[in-house]
């Protein structure tokens, strides 16, 4: 591979820059971070979401959602987890030959086969050939739905936590 024309410098420069692209700036929520906190750990959150190394593996992690995502969708994502599935993001049910069946998020599929981790994080794998069902659930989110489980200020706080996720440096 041929060297690079840039300097060290212009190097550091751009993936400074890089680095940015996709980030929202921090912002002032109503609620409390400390109260938000402590709702995230009384939640089940932590059975799909990583966060700081601990958590399940089926979520995305959340250790810089705060620079990622803005606090609208935020609580968005919290009241209502199927109004903005990623593309990329397939949630699937599967039934066996034998009757078995299984609900999980797709990892990879080709012609031949799929492959998918279930909600514990522990990935299947199988040849379609083996598979009586496939059923491809676009838009669909094994994410529980806050609404009317949390108040309003449970809300606030829980998404005043969230914020602080890498966004602002203290966490």
């Amino acid at each position: 591979m041929p060297g690079s024309p840039l300097t060290p410098s212009q190097v550091s420069s751009i993936a400074a820059y890089v680095k940015t692209l996709g980030r929202v700036a921090p912002e002032n929520v109503p609620g409390d971070r400390v109260r938000g906190e402590a709702i995230y750990a009384g939640l089940d959150c932590a059975r799909c979401h990583t966060l700081g190394g601990r958590g399940g593996i089926v979520g995305p992690r959340l250790d810089d959602i705060g620079a990622r995502r803005s606090a609208a969708h935020l609580r968005e994502a919290v009241l209502a987890p199927e109004a903005s599935v990623p593309s990329d993001f397939l949630q699937l049910r599967v039934v066996t030959r034998d009757g078995a069946a299984l609900t999980g998020i797709r990892v990879n599929e080709d012609a031949f086969s799929i492959q998918f981790k279930d909600l514990s994080g522990r990935l299947h794998s199988f040849w379609k050939d083996e598979l009586e069902l496939i059923e491809r659930q676009w838009q669909r989110s094994p994410m529980t739905s806050y609404e009317g489980r949390l108040t309003v200020e449970q809300t606030d706080d829980l998404v005043a936590y969230l914020v602080t996720l890498g966004g602002d440096g203290s966490e």
